[in-house]
Formats: structure tokens, sequence, C-alpha cells
């Protein structure tokens, strides 16, 4: 019968920081994915309905829908095109997300910031489109959505619209 080895202080001592050094380096690993993972450009968009110019040579009568985006994130991006998308059903909206029964591009939402834009990491990029009765019936038929996309690819960063009625403030 052999008899089992029994190790010594100094090999406790090696194979107890081999253990402790394979522990960081897994976590190390992690948080290098993660890092990369979570890295890039990172944007958050907004919609508002019933906005209306104001100042100018001529009142302006028609009423947009604004679109507002912030880069967020640790990198630029270019902004390549605003569309829209509209579903008649929730399943179509949120599950299937690809057939939507109408679909349109805005061509010009932005005079000031023209696409493409270059949007850097920490700026604000606004485009307007006219609220039409068209958008008004979608909006409040279906399911809306106004789609900012980038060059980052994708489906596009979506927000839904939503038209609530309010009264308007005579200026």
């Amino acid at each position: 019968m052999t008899t089992p080895y029994a190790f010594n202080a100094n090999e406790l001592l090696t194979l107890g920081i081999a253990a402790y050094a394979a522990m960081v380096s897994t976590f190390v690993l992690g948080w290098d994915a993660y890092k990369w993972l979570a890295s890039g450009p990172k944007i958050d968009v907004s919609v508002s309905t019933g906005m209306k110019m104001l100042g100018g040579l001529e009142p302006d009568p028609k009423t947009y829908v604004s679109v507002m985006a912030s880069n967020v994130g640790d990198r630029p991006t270019t902004i390549t095109n605003l569309g829209g998308m509209y579903f008649r059903s929730w399943w179509g909206a949120y599950i299937v997300r690809r057939k939507a029964d109408e679909a349109f591009i805005i061509a010009q939402p932005s005079q000031a910031q023209p696409i493409p834009y270059r949007f850097e990491v920490g700026e604000q990029w606004i485009g307007l489109a006219d609220q039409t009765d068209d958008i008004v019936r979608m909006a409040k038929d279906g399911y809306l959505f106004l789609i900012l996309y980038t060059s980052g690819g994708g489906r596009g960063h979506r927000v839904r619209l939503r038209v609530r009625e309010k009264e308007s403030v005579k200026l």
C-alpha cells in the first residue's frame, strides 16, 4: 500500500497563491468582456408631439413632432436616417417587429443638423416632422414608432409616438 503524498508548507503556499491568481484573472477577464460589450455609442431618443414654431418673420401654423436624441455612450456615431414604422397590432409591434403595416422615412428632419450627421459624445440632435392627420391616425389607432438609424447598424433606436389631446395655447 502506498502512502499519500504530504504537502510541505512551501507547496501549500504555492497552491494557495495559484488558486487566488486563477480567481482574480477570471474576474478580470469577465470585467473586460463587460466593458467591451458596454462600450460604444449609446443613443437616448425621445419624441414630443404638438410642437409649434415660435419666432421668425412669419407665423408658422403647422404642428410638428420633435425627435430629440442624445449620445450618452463613449464613442461618436453618425445619424444616417430617420424613419417610422406603423403596426396595427401589439403582436406585430413588439414580437414580430420586422413586418410593418406601413413604413416611411423623413427626408430632411433637421436644417441645422442635416443627415448624415456626425454625432459626437455628449451632443444632442433634434429633428422635426410635420404632425399630419396620417401621423395622428397611426399613433391613435395602432403602434407608431419613429426610428433613428445610426452607422452602428442594427434595427435603429426606436421610440413609440403617442399623441395626446391637449388644449392648445394661443400665442
